[in-house]
């Protein structure tokens, strides 16, 4: 098994690498007891050659790896690689680019929303992809042979995939629809998450805006710590905690160790000043400067049921007819904001999204449009 762990093959691997068109990237690492994932595997395959940097062995040198993600003219290709690129710009101080998400691919390609990697892989090769190793601990030392055949397998077989995936977006003139979410994933903006919208991932939040501008505070707070210590937020405070302190607006240290799902050892220390400190300032604010109950996209705008309805078999009918994931085109949101408002200057109002699509949802909410069913199959009929 080609398992690299010294800089010197790391160096010389990269360097062959620079001269191929695109490589397969993939990484393992573990995300439990820290809050930035532990780098364990870094899995590189060429059109000839692929092998496993071991990143945990001593001193090894990974600025060839980094080079190599940032060489222009070599395409990276991750599955679902969100994870994978946010670990390498932590690392390297940079995203690789350019870039090309199979997973994202496979939407356009008749393969489902958000396909996993084995199905993919079996659909398109035949491989089964050992899914049982899955849960391995791979900062463990050291790794069996059938780990290491996993984690190297999810490159090799992520060539096939790739060049199944480009030639069928060539074949359809589909490869424009892809391009502009391959652009998301090569903006550092898009992974360098502001501490002041931590809030908006914890779910069961409270109601009341003056509740949301303490949990806003608080969940901001534990963010920060948890970067600076590098533990997971739950280490910190748990989110049922957050949301009992944003309801009960604890205005003291003694106010704080009342509340129930709030551990003892939090409010002891500079924690529980720091906590109540985040309340202070959250009753502090103006009316104007809380948060709205659908700040965090959760509420999105309603539309009339029956134009609802008939939206929704739109997109239904016309992505079983295209073959492709309805994800690709918009979010639920999204679609609902511009069927609700056609003058929502979102994704569906221009480009071949509109074509696709924007255009009729327009004609059914003005009413130029009907729907109706013909041999099975669901029909726009002008009015």
């Amino acid at each position: 098994m080609p398992v690299l762990t010294d800089s010197a093959a790391v160096a010389g691997f990269c360097s062959r690498l620079r001269h191929e068109t695109y490589v397969t990237v993939d990484t393992e690492f573990v995300s439990e007891r820290t809050y930035w994932p532990q780098l364990c595997l870094l899995q590189i395959a060429g059109g000839a050659e692929a092998a496993i940097v071991d990143t945990l062995a001593g001193e090894i040198d990974l600025q060839p790896v980094f080079d190599l993600m940032a060489d222009p003219s070599v395409l990276k290709v991750f599955h679902a690689g969100r994870q994978d690129l946010e670990i390498l710009l932590k690392l390297a101080g940079d995203l690789p680019r350019p870039v090309f998400d199979t997973q994202i691919a496979a939407m356009a390609c008749g393969l489902g929303e958000q396909a996993g990697y084995a199905r993919i892989v079996e659909e398109i090769t035949g491989a089964v992809v050992d899914k049982g190793a899955r849960f391995i601990d791979w900062s463990r030392r050291p790794l069996d042979e059938r780990a290491l055949a996993y984690a190297l397998a999810d490159v090799t077989h992520l060539r096939d995939v790739y060049d199944h995936l480009r030639e069928t977006l060539e074949r359809s003139g589909r490869y424009p629809w892809i391009e502009e979410r391959m652009a998301v994933l090569s903006d550092c903006g898009t992974f360098r998450a502001d501490a002041g919208d931590a809030w908006k991932r914890i779910r069961r939040k409270p109601a009341k805006p003056r509740d949301l501008a303490v949990l806003r505070e608080v969940a901001a707070w534990r963010e920060r710590l948890a970067r600076k210590r590098n533990v997971p937020r739950k280490r910190i405070v748990q989110d049922e905690a957050l949301v009992a302190i944003a309801m009960q607006r604890p205005a003291s240290t003694e106010a704080l160790a009342k509340i129930r799902l709030v551990p003892r050892g939090v409010t002891k220390g500079s924690w529980g000043g720091d906590i109540v400190a985040c309340v202070a300032r959250a009753m502090a604010l103006e009316k104007s400067e809380l948060p709205r109950p659908d700040a965090a996209g959760e509420k999105a705008e309603r539309l009339p049921e029956p134009l609802g309805d008939l939206v929704r078999a739109l997109i239904n009918a016309r992505c079983r007819e295209l073959g492709i994931a309805p994800g690709l085109i918009a979010s639920a949101d999204e679609i609902r904001r511009f069927a609700g408002d056609s003058a929502d200057a979102g994704p569906l109002a221009s480009g071949w999204r509109y074509e696709l699509l924007g255009r009729d949802i327009e004609g059914l909410r003005a009413g130029r449009l009907a729907l109706l069913v013909e041999n099975g199959a669901l029909k726009l009929l002008p009015v």
